[in-house]
């Protein structure tokens, strides 16, 4: 019994100290990336949301915190400035993987091209913003050159994801003006406080309120991601061929980015691919086919790029049949199209998504958006 109340005691005392000490301390970085990063990504009536103007802050991804700075029409850029109109610009859009989620500016796309191209006439612009899709490209595009009537625009460079299919069944009405439905910040800790009593989830409760909870889930967490790798390398040597203790780190890495996010690879398989992801394709082209039309009557040249999610460099079909069925309906719309699939099978395929992609992630690392830029700057004027 005299444990029990020791126990009891030091849960008490660990549960005070956590809620106004050392969880502050602990997450102070991460909910001032969180909070901030709520504050400048701000409504927009014209394209739903985007970027406050002029500012700088910090936002986090996967509990990773980069900054981020903005220029004056919104976009994110080096620093926060205003852009200078006296030279020409390519507008490059997409959605978190153009914004350059946990990426500082310069490990970006168009943080590259701008330093790979080095040209005082001509800048890329960085127009995506996080879980944008082909609608919101078109009502962006089309409000920004009408608000700035003096932009010098050469191109318009539409980076279209897998997960466009996904996020534009928010917009299949085609809304021309949206509502603001953005709500207030919440600290999720503080929000699930009462919610975990209420519920009895008290292991969630201790896990997520208590630093001693926290260190034993990040134990368990580490103890299970050990079994896993253990797992994950055995699959890899099966699928290579190779022995159990020849499998590179960079081989492990490429698993965890694969089964990252299966709900949009789930959108390319069976019946959701046959009823649903072909019409919401044939969307996006309709909305790239828009665009077209209204760059053309400005003189300003419209490219899509297409690029591979880790999954189709692991499952080639996947984006074979997606290949097949997308680019003939951009070319039957005169839509110049450049795809950037092939350097990432070139070699060792597992190899090349350990070192292309975050960790335990879908999206691009630097060296991911390198070999785009790269791609880009050589095939874009060809």
């Amino acid at each position: 019994m005299k444990k029990i109340y020791i126990i009891f005691f030091f849960l008490l005392i660990d549960l005070f100290l956590s809620q106004f000490f050392l969880l502050k301390i602990l997450e102070n970085d991460l909910l001032r990336a969180n909070r901030e990063s709520f504050e400048n990504r701000i409504f927009n009536k014209n394209y739903n949301y985007t970027f406050k103007k002029l500012v700088k802050f910090t936002s986090q991804y996967d509990n990773n915190i980069y900054n981020i700075s903005t220029n004056d029409l919104g976009f994110r850029d080096s620093d926060t400035q205003p852009i200078d109109r006296n030279k020409n610009f390519s507008i490059v859009i997409g959605d978190s993987f153009i914004e350059g989620v946990g990426l500082e500016y310069d490990d970006t796309i168009v943080g590259i091209l701008n330093k790979k191209l080095e040209n005082d006439d001509l800048k890329f612009l960085n127009a995506g913003v996080a879980s944008y899709s082909s609608y919101i490209y078109l009502q962006k595009i089309k409000t920004i050159i009408k608000n700035n009537d003096d932009l010098k625009i050469k191109d318009v460079i539409v980076f279209l994801d897998k997960s466009d299919v996904s996020d534009d069944e928010n917009y299949l009405e085609k809304p021309l003006l949206f509502e603001d439905t953005k709500g207030k910040f919440i600290h999720q800790r503080k929000d699930d406080f009462l919610k975990d009593i209420k519920d009895f989830s008290f292991w969630r409760f201790y896990t997520k309120q208590t630093v001693s909870g926290k260190i034993i889930k990040l134990s368990a967490d580490q103890i299970e991601n050990f079994a896993s790798n253990i797992k994950k390398r055995f699959l890899v040597s099966k699928k290579l061929s190779k022995g159990f203790f020849e499998v590179s780190n960079l081989e492990l890495k490429a698993i965890k980015s694969i089964n990252n996010k299966p709900h949009i690879r789930n959108w390319y398989l069976g019946e959701l691919w046959e009823k649903k992801t072909k019409k919401n394709i044939e969307f996006s082209i309709e909305n790239l086919s828009n665009l077209k039309n209204f760059l053309e009557r400005r003189d300003i040249r419209l490219v899509v790029v297409l690029y591979p999610w880790s999954f189709e460099i692991d499952d080639s079909s996947i984006g074979k049949k997606y290949l097949e069925f997308i680019i003939p309906l951009l070319r039957k719309n005169n839509i110049k199209t450049l795809s950037v699939y092939d350097e990432f099978f070139k070699g060792n395929i597992y190899e090349n998504i350990g070192k292309y992609y975050l960790y335990n992630d879908i999206h691009f690392n630097k060296n991911g958006n390198k070999i785009i830029a790269n791609n880009l700057i050589q095939k874009i004027n060809q």
